[in-house]
């Protein structure tokens, strides 16, 4: 076989290759593009769950007692999955082990070790926030998660009243503490005569 019919079958075998490839590419191509696509739609709606937790916690963390707050707090651990977040994990297991040992103590000892129990939950929550912010950006330092936020006075008392109330009204339905008085009153009424009519409907 001489030189010019190997070369010219080298050629021919280049071009059949670099069709299938195009063939291929072409048919592959919408595929990848595809698997890509939904990869970084996953990814963009993992982290904005991740930033609806962390905005829901820093917009309320001056009332923990709402539910929003709650419900953001027990997303974490799914939410929170990569090997980078292990911190936050962590910081919100010993949040949760706070609370779970505070909910767990007598009556008496809630009032008498109540200050100490909110001073705690207060340096946790923070070092929570603080972790979960450097894991996405934000660089809040200690103290502006923790006095940096706005909840005036008169809707603190407004919640205050009304958590007051709801425990005065426990009391009262369940006998406890102090009793409704009840009187009750007797009214009598004098007794109405009525002159009978006559037959035509009239009285004399």
């Amino acid at each position: 076989m001489s030189l010019e019919t190997t070369l010219s079958l080298i050629a021919a075998g280049i071009s059949i290759v670099v069709a299938v490839s195009s063939v291929w590419a072409t048919y592959r191509a919408p595929v990848h593009a595809l698997r890509i696509q939904r990869m970084l739609d996953e990814a963009k709606e993992r982290s904005g769950r991740k930033l609806w937790i962390y905005k829901t916690l820093m917009s309320n963390r001056a009332t923990r007692l709402k539910l929003e707050f709650v419900q953001a707090l027990n997303l974490i651990d799914i939410e929170f999955l990569e090997p980078g977040e292990k911190g936050v994990r962590d910081a919100w297991k010993e949040l949760n082990d706070h609370y779970t040992d505070w909910g767990a103590k007598t009556e008496e000892r809630k009032k008498a070790e109540s200050k100490a129990d909110i001073e705690r939950a207060n340096v946790l929550l923070t070092e929570l926030l603080l972790t979960m912010g450097q894991s996405l950006g934000y660089p809040f330092d200690r103290v502006a998660i923790k006095k940096g936020f706005y909840y005036p006075e008169g809707l603190m008392n407004i919640e205050q009243e009304q958590h007051a109330l709801r425990g005065a009204v426990l009391n009262l339905l369940s006998g406890k503490g102090v009793k409704l008085p009840v009187a009750v009153f007797e009214q009598k009424f004098g007794q109405i005569a009525v002159e009978p009519l006559r037959e035509n409907g009239r009285e004399d």
